[in-house]
């Protein structure tokens, strides 16, 4: 099929071209790339998809300017010389955006991709009028077929006819246009507006990554993956928090943000991974290494909604340490900071559920930093070992808590990227009443939290931190009432009561984990007493066989290995003897260890030297 426009019926020759013509005039494809896109179109018309292009091509047809035609087959938009000059594959302009002060004019686009996948995009007007810039850059990176030069493609665009208006919007999350239409945008363009007559498109003007792609569906993941949330408390906590971020302009808060720790292999990722499937695929999980240069890029993409970090690290560097302080006092990299806000008065928004082997509370003090009072009711610290295989309780049937993981895993591969936007299609609708149920219920989930016996020695007592828990958990309940999580009333508000008792006052869990620590090490030493070798204060002595230390008046040296074989987590061990000031380490830069002189021990030996006074004391 051709289309033409009415101007080429007007042209002094009178010459419509033929496919013969056309054909002619475009690079040849061999027979592999015929069939290729013969099976590809094959594939699609088997999906339904046939009808969405065929609405596609219409629309520039419609929409090209005289002396443009649109030719279906090679897929190609020609201009009407003798013989026709290709431009470029299938693009037409979708509107025109705005933002809501009447600055900011670009052009929203909509084009064909090599692959025949319509995708959408912003140019800006000095891009349009220039024919260069990002806007052009992006058309080619992500596949728009070129046959001329970029000008020749901006003069189709500038003069194409039938163009609508929509708002422009520069930031992820909450929109409301001049009309006090309400919507939601999120990070990579999607965009949820109220089934409302007359309400204008609004356009994200700078999306943050490809357009995430759901895979499977939502009954799928309902049957695969959220039932296998129900009976384990913290994977259904990890998927109401994936639904809070919209809610937390509602409730008045800034930063939710919950950090799972616990030794290796307690599920503190998978959890995460679990959170990340509501909105796209599991495997976009990111390091906290990537918030030491990139908080502000991190913060942007999940305004109003879920930022998850992964293992932040024991020993962490100044500049991530400067990254996790941001979060807890909204400065530098913590507050936006765009030509829309000069004065970074405006704050992030985010639910932050995040992952490390010690408390952060732990991390900062093995820095000599004080935690922030802000910090400290804004990511709260959580243990990962309370239930019987770490965070999972119930395997539903699998053998070990590992198969669990896996197949957990596998189901999130295969289905993933539906619940939020279903959520949100959901919250769109009717704002207003949402908005009034959530300040009808808030407060007295807050106090549900507050008052409950399981608080007596939690952070959950604080209002501030309790009402975080309180917008978690009723995230969750209101998609269960939604339709959307396929779990009993009362699971998402069980699910945040429990993990709030457990988030113990930082100070007070960080010495009960010390007076611990010094227990087993005192305990190691009783036992090992024999095996601990007098020094002889003349001469220096050879390392006897079986020995596991030496001692003097003053200080106790074990051996590393001997130590390590015997008690589990010894890191954590050494880590906390030495905030104690029991453990005196040697000067070495990434080591707790010191060496011993060579007038003692002959070899010098490394080991932890342990003050024999401090050991003492009660």
């Amino acid at each position: 099929m051709m289309s033409q426009n009415p101007a080429a019926e007007e042209s002094p020759e009178n010459h419509t071209p033929c496919c013969a013509d056309i054909a002619s005039l475009l690079p040849k494809r061999s027979s592999a790339e015929k069939r290729h896109q013969t099976t590809k179109t094959a594939g699609r018309q088997a999906e339904s998809e046939a009808q969405d292009l065929t609405e596609f091509f219409d629309k520039i047809e419609r929409g090209l300017p005289q002396r443009y035609f649109f030719h279906e087959e090679s897929r190609t938009i020609f201009h009407e010389n003798t013989p026709p000059d290709p431009i470029c594959g299938p693009i037409r302009v979708v509107s025109e955006a705005r933002r809501c002060d009447r600055s900011g004019w670009a052009t929203e686009v909509e084009y064909l991709d090599a692959d025949d996948t319509r995708k959408r995009t912003i140019i800006l007007k000095g891009d349009l009028l220039s024919g260069r810039g990002p806007g052009f850059a992006h058309l080619l990176d992500t596949g728009l077929v070129f046959h001329a030069g970029r000008s020749s493609v901006a003069t189709v665009l500038k003069r194409w006819r039938n163009t609508e208006h929509s708002w422009r919007t520069d930031a992820a999350g909450w929109f409301r246009d001049p009309a006090g239409h309400v919507s939601f945008v999120e990070a990579d363009g999607r965009v949820h507006q109220p089934a409302e007559p007359n309400i204008d498109a609004v356009v994200h003007a700078q999306p943050i990554g490809p357009r995430m792609q759901p895979a499977g569906s939502l009954d799928g993941w309902q049957r695969e993956v959220a039932t296998l949330a129900i009976g384990n408390l913290a994977l259904v906590f990890a998927i109401s928090s994936a639904l809070a971020g919209p809610l937390l302009r509602w409730g008045g808060i800034e930063t939710a943000g919950f950090n799972l720790y616990g030794p290796s292999s307690s599920g503190k990722s998978l959890m995460l991974r679990l959170a990340l499937s509501c909105s796209g695929p599991p495997k976009r999980l990111m390091p906290w290494a990537a918030a030491a240069s990139g908080l502000h890029r991190l913060s942007a993409a999940s305004q109003d909604g879920l930022l998850t970090l992964d293992a932040f690290p024991r020993d962490a560097d100044a500049k991530l340490l400067k990254a996790l302080l941001a979060i807890g006092d909204d400065a530098a990299s913590g507050r936006i900071l765009a030509d829309q806000d000069p004065d970074g008065g405006q704050r992030w928004r985010r639910v932050l559920l995040s992952a490390s082997e010690l408390p952060l509370s732990r991390s900062l003090a093995r820095k000599k930093k004080d935690v922030p009072s802000a910090l400290a009711t804004r990511l709260i610290d959580i243990p990962a070992d309370h239930a019987p295989h770490g965070l999972v309780a119930d395997l539903h049937g699998s053998g070990d808590g590992r198969t669990f993981a896996r197949r957990l895993d596998e189901a999130t591969q295969c289905h993933h990227g539906h619940l939020l936007g279903a959520f949100l299609e959901r919250l769109v609708e009717d704002v207003p009443e949402l908005r009034a149920d959530l300040a009808d219920r808030m407060p007295a989930l807050t106090r549900d939290i507050q008052d409950h016996p399981s608080m007596a020695a939690s952070l959950g007592r604080q209002p501030a931190v309790a009402e975080r828990f309180a917008l978690v958990a009723y995230a969750g309940e209101l998609a269960i009432r939604f339709g959307l999580l396929p779990w009993p009333t009362g699971t998402a508000r069980d699910a945040a009561l429990e993990l709030a008792s457990r988030a113990h006052n930082r100070l007070d869990a960080i010495n009960g984990d010390i007076e611990h620590s010094v227990g087993m090490i005192r305990d190691y030493i009783d036992r090992n007493a024999e095996r601990i070798a007098d020094l002889d204060l003349n001469e220096a002595i050879d390392i006897p066989p079986d020995a596991v230390g030496w001692k003097d008046e003053n200080n106790i040296y074990l051996l590393k290995q001997p130590v390590e074989e015997e008690l589990d987590d010894a890191d954590t061990l050494w880590s906390n003897l030495a905030e104690a000031d029991i453990l005196k380490p040697g000067g070495e830069k990434r080591s707790l260890q010191s060496r011993m002189p060579a007038s003692k021990v002959r070899g010098r030996p490394r080991c932890y030297r342990l003050d024999s006074d401090e050991l003492a004391k009660d």
